[in-house]
């Protein structure tokens, strides 16, 4: 049998990761990303945020590879293979 305290552990730590996620894509707001989706296109735009339930990300002024621009976009996340940013974060943050 599992003592509470056992039980306590896992979920602090589960709630510190998501914390440390939730402060890491705040300070990625507004900066520049490329992303690579499954069907091998690079895109680029300034990331904005995630849906609440993870399921898309928001991109502001995207450009794809045929040179569209769009001043906003919504990207499902199964499509997306990487996003890259030029901003460095080091985690976690205080």
């Amino acid at each position: 049998m599992i003592s509470e305290s056992e039980s306590v552990l896992p979920q602090e730590a589960r709630a510190q990761l998501r914390e440390t996620f939730l402060r890491a894509m705040n300070e990625l707001k507004g900066e520049q990303c490329q992303i690579l989706t499954y069907e091998h296109s690079k895109l680029e735009g300034t990331f904005s945020g995630w849906k609440p339930d993870g399921t898309e990300i928001i991109v502001q002024d995207l450009k794809t590879p045929a040179n569209i621009k769009m001043s906003s976009a919504l990207i499902r996340t199964p499509d997306i293979i990487t996003m890259t940013f030029e901003k460095c974060l080091e985690l976690p943050f205080q």
